[in-house]
């Protein structure tokens, strides 16, 4: 369900440049929002979660969860990185992924449970998802670049609140993958209405890694994405393609100073529930693996996953400036191939002083740094309610035990700290590594290109 908010609910949202910007939009609030990809064509109730499991074969309604999205990579010459006397086919491997059972939900306690088929709230009427177009002005963004007006479409999830405020991390997100190494001649045949290989041995289970990951507790708060064309750039790659500045958040917990891992007789942590509430778990123990080598193949039923067994990251909260409007994230091209780069932070005062920072200074530090507790400068009153900035130009990443002071953040070193455990699929005593804090990343330049297409 979708709900538009009242034209006066429509209020000034976005950072400090704002007043630098023009522009109108549209807001979309979702409520009691729930996604997950089922079956294809399981349409005889709406959801599987309605029908009766007897004589299905099933024993979990999550296991008719398998539609699924496939990365197939193609167009890579690898003859020529062999010996005309070589087999290609046995030199070289191509990867085919499939990412099924996508879901989210309401968040609950249960890191074993994908999809709680609950629905939740995504924003507020005064403080919606937000859709709109601008246009920024004096805005420089290559070494010989005058400074000129950008105009740009931006999509803007609810700001985050100011303080300790956790009814916005009320979402569980789940999913099911499967990645084979498949030899590069192997059938590439398919199922028309599928999408899958036609030749069941050419995804062998023993090439194949399996893994669940169901978070719960998440909240995109104070995320962004602005798409606009670059200005003109001395490099072909840079000028006047499509750019990106990108800022995504993904917090689980406001305030996790007090995060503990509380010991039990056989070492296991007796604070599960409180800890399994804002988490992210990785697994790959399977206890019923299923009848085929990956459900998209014949329509079999989804794998079983083990109850406990995988890589617990506690209370994570992940926050990337990737990208911004003076020095772009652009997507561009070399010949066929395709260059995604994070471009350089050019020797020009009129660009690096609004990226770089003075970190002798605590003030300045938490005016461009992007964490859970504040992302910039320039907080915004909505409804006499303080929510946090989005203008920060450095990143953040903690997990677990971590305390927040004037903004900044530290990992605890007490004894009962936590926020990475590994759990066996033995039921043994799970190992807790401690808290961690990684805060200031800037990134200077980063570029990926493909080859041989």
């Amino acid at each position: 369900m979708f709900s538009m908010p009242p034209a006066f609910a429509m209020q000034q949202l976005s950072d400090d440049t704002m007043s630098d910007t023009t522009g109108e939009g549209i807001a979309i609030l979702p409520e009691d929002f729930k996604l997950v990809f089922q079956m294809p064509n399981d349409k005889s109730t709406g959801s599987s979660y309605n029908r009766p499991l007897t004589g299905t074969g099933a024993t979990d309604p999550s296991q008719f969860d398998t539609g699924f999205i496939r990365i197939i990579p193609v167009g890579e010459d690898y003859s020529r990185y062999v010996n005309s006397n070589e087999n290609l086919a046995e030199k070289r491997t191509k990867a085919d992924v499939f990412i099924y059972g996508l879901a989210l939900s309401r968040t609950n306690d249960n890191l074993n449970q994908r999809f709680s088929n609950t629905g939740f709230t995504w924003g507020s009427d005064a403080n919606p998802w937000v859709v709109r177009a601008g246009t920024q002005s004096n805005v420089k963004q290559f070494i010989n670049t005058n400074n000129g007006d950008v105009s740009y479409l931006s999509i803007e999830a609810p700001l985050a609140r100011e303080g300790v405020y956790e009814e916005d991390n009320n979402i569980k997100l789940g999913y099911w993958l499967d990645a084979f190494s498949r030899k590069w001649g192997s059938n590439n045949q398919v199922d028309e209405i599928t999408g899958a290989p036609t030749v069941a041995a050419d995804l062998p289970t023993d090439q194949r890694i399996r893994l669940q990951l169901v978070a719960n507790g998440l909240s995109l708060s104070g995320s962004q994405v602005r798409l606009f064309q670059t200005q003109a750039s001395p490099v072909a790659q840079q000028n006047q393609t499509l750019g990106m500045a990108s800022l995504i958040r993904q917090n689980t917990h406001d305030n996790p100073a007090s995060l503990t891992f509380n010991k039990g007789s056989n070492g296991e942590a007796i604070n599960l529930v409180d800890l399994n509430k804002k988490a992210l778990r990785i697994s790959t123990a399977a206890i019923d693996d299923g009848t085929a080598s990956t459900p998209a193949l014949n329509r079999s039923y989804a794998p079983i996953f083990h109850a406990s067994e995988g890589l617990y990251l506690y209370s994570p909260n992940i926050n990337l400036v990737f990208g911004n409007m003076y020095q772009p994230f652009i997507v561009g091209s070399e010949g066929n191939n395709i260059v995604l780069e994070v471009t350089r932070i050019p020797n020009v005062p009129d660009i690096y002083n609004k990226i770089y920072t003075d970190y002798s200074s605590e003030a300045s530090k938490a005016a461009t740094l992007c964490n859970v507790a504040s992302c910039g400068s320039q907080a915004s009153m909505i409804s006499n309610i303080k929510y946090q900035a989005n203008t920060a130009t450095h990143s953040s990443i903690s997990v677990g035990s971590v305390t927040i002071n004037n903004k900044l953040l530290e990992a605890n070193k007490n004894d009962n700290a936590t926020g990475i455990v590994f759990r066996g699929p033995t039921n043994t005593a799970p190992v807790n590594l401690g808290s961690v804090v990684i805060d200031g990343v800037l990134i200077q330049h980063l570029k990926f290109k493909t080859t041989g297409l």
